[in-house]
């Protein structure tokens, strides 16, 4: 509509603008950015969830080699505190789990913690986080076993090793929070600037040129279809990178840890006596 309210010369002006609009917007190579941002956001997103530590190759193990009623409360102890340590590493990970455990008190309030565990945990100083001191106990107490003569070297070796595997999940899982993507990348400088930066261009360059030479080549459409068609592919990829950059927020599509950290039921193994085995 603005053809309508411009002189010749004003007309002849404001085409040059779009043509150089038009041209420039070549030079910003968007798809390579918006590409590379969301196969790097993807790529930690997945690794993230793969990392995520299951407890029951570990409880498997442990009731293989410490079958029994008379191992009953080891198995249960066991059971309870990979549970704790899901609960105390998650909660400095998951928005969800903070707020489910937001003090070390609810770790006794839902049965993760006995009151005499309570006094020990309180009372250790760690400036990284706490999120190790449950694995130390089952090491602890697998190695007092050992020394028992309750299990052998090699089950020993076997425990051992699914209790690194659990750990190192966790570990990796803080490893990722604490490096982050750059900021400077996501939102200031790169990506967000590149892509609003484009469509801004675009709303000069895609305009229609209506000029004797333009109109023998050009169809004059008042409606830019196939720009808003680009500007809803470019943005809704923008936004899916952004969404997943923090997987374990409280969006609906973030991975929900919570129902993982909940007391002991029916289900784990630690509560299975011989008869149910």
């Amino acid at each position: 509509l603005q053809w309508y309210y411009l002189d010749e010369k004003q007309k002849e002006y404001f085409t040059g603008w779009i043509i150089w609009c038009e041209i420039g917007s070549q030079y910003i190579p968007l798809s390579f950015l918006l590409g590379f941002f969301v196969a790097v956001v993807v790529a930690r997103w997945w690794e993230q969830f793969n990392y995520i530590s299951w407890p029951d190759k570990l409880m498997m193990m442990v009731t293989a080699c410490l079958p029994g009623e008379e191992n009953l409360p080891i198995r249960q102890a066991i059971a309870r505190w990979s549970s704790l340590q899901a609960a105390v590493a998650w909660s400095s990970i998951s928005v969800r789990t903070l707020k489910r455990f937001p003090t070390e008190r609810h770790f006794v309030e839902a049965d993760l913690m006995t009151e005499e565990e309570y006094q020990i945990f309180s009372n250790i100083e760690a400036p990284h986080g706490k999120w190790f001191v449950p694995v130390i106990w089952i090491t602890n107490l697998l190695g007092a076993l050992y020394r028992q003569k309750r299990i052998d070297s090699m089950q020993l070796h076997m425990l051992m090793q699914q209790v690194y595997t659990f750990r190192d999940g966790f570990a990796m899982l803080f490893v990722y929070d604490w490096v982050k993507i750059p900021l400077v990348y996501t939102q200031v400088k790169v990506v967000a600037i590149a892509t609003y930066g484009y469509f801004v261009i675009c709303l000069i360059g895609r305009q229609p040129k209506i000029d004797e030479r333009s109109m023998e080549k050009e169809i004059a459409i008042l409606f830019p279809i196939f720009t808003t068609f680009q500007m809803l592919f470019y943005i809704g990829w923008l936004k899916v990178g952004q969404y997943l950059m923090n997987p374990f927020g409280e969006d609906d599509d973030d991975f929900g840890l919570f129902p993982f950290c909940v007391p002991l039921n029916s289900l784990s193994f630690g509560s299975l006596s011989d008869r149910t085995l």
